[in-house]
């Protein structure tokens, strides 16, 4: 391997990253997971409060009886579960001297419909915090929902680690290979994924000979299409071809090679 590795700039590591299918499935899954985490976040930042959150057995085994007057009821009607709105009754008691105020949501439909404000509820309190007695609250299963998004991320996932590995396979060719020259045995034209334009370039297949004399079939992904008029099958082209592993190769870009003052002159 040698000593000193090539300079390799952003621009040629960004183009190495233009793995078509790794490329869009990766980023299109992940997006799509961090969107949902995003919105899910914002909308329970906005809406999680609406009730404090209580140990409802602690206080229902160990808290003190006492009553209290409601003084607002609050239906969320843009929210049903099971053909119920959740509803939050706010109500005021009084501790020490001192009127403590309080919410409670509730998912219940018949049991509380007479409710009205200035009623009196059977509470209990213990530390300051309340529940209302014969009533649990109601809370949104928060961490239900953000498990939504992890299929998309683990889908996503394997496109990405593959589009990592490829990429750093390639940049250590461009870094530390050797240079070769192989005969090209075929050259095929890869097209666009429609709309988005990603992964048109043409792909060539070339053979070349190892040190030990074994004959190697490589193939790479070349955005240069100047070497379909350029090349023919048969002609030769410079490869790059691992030190610590003879059939890892790819061919070496024209561009690259000047964006990065290679000083190789590609066949």
């Amino acid at each position: 391997m040698n000593s000193t590795p090539r300079k390799v700039k952003f621009s040629t590591i960004m183009s190495l990253l233009k793995k078509p299918i790794a490329l869009f499935f990766g980023l299109l899954f992940s997006f799509f997971a961090l969107l949902m985490f995003v919105i899910f976040t914002l909308i329970f930042s906005f809406t999680g409060n609406d009730s404090p959150k209580i140990d409802y057995e602690l206080i229902d085994s160990q808290g003190i009886e006492t009553s209290a007057e409601v003084t607002d009821i609050e239906v969320e009607s843009n929210v049903t579960i099971n053909d119920v709105h959740p509803t939050i009754i706010s109500y005021q008691y009084f501790k020490n001297n001192e009127a403590v105020r309080s919410k409670y949501k509730v998912l219940e439909g018949e049991r509380i419909e007479a409710l009205q404000v200035g009623d009196n509820l059977a509470i209990k309190e213990l530390n300051g915090q309340s529940i209302i007695q014969n009533l649990k609250p109601y809370r949104f299963p928060v961490a239900l929902l953000f498990l939504i998004p992890i299929p998309f991320m683990l889908f996503g996932l394997p496109f990405l680690m593959y589009l990592f590995i490829s990429t750093r396979k390639e940049l250590k060719l461009y870094k530390y290979g050797q240079v070769a020259t192989a005969r090209i045995v075929s050259m095929m034209p890869k097209y666009a994924i429609p709309i988005i334009n990603l992964g048109q370039g043409v792909i060539v297949h070339y053979e070349y000979e190892t040190r030990s004399g074994n004959k190697v079939i490589g193939e790479s992904l070349t955005t240069d299409f100047s070497i379909i008029s350029d090349k023919r099958t048969g002609d030769e082209v410079s490869i790059f071809v691992a030190t610590n592993n003879e059939a890892q190769s790819c061919l070496i870009p024209k561009l690259e090679s000047l964006r990065n003052n290679w000083d190789i002159v590609p066949v």
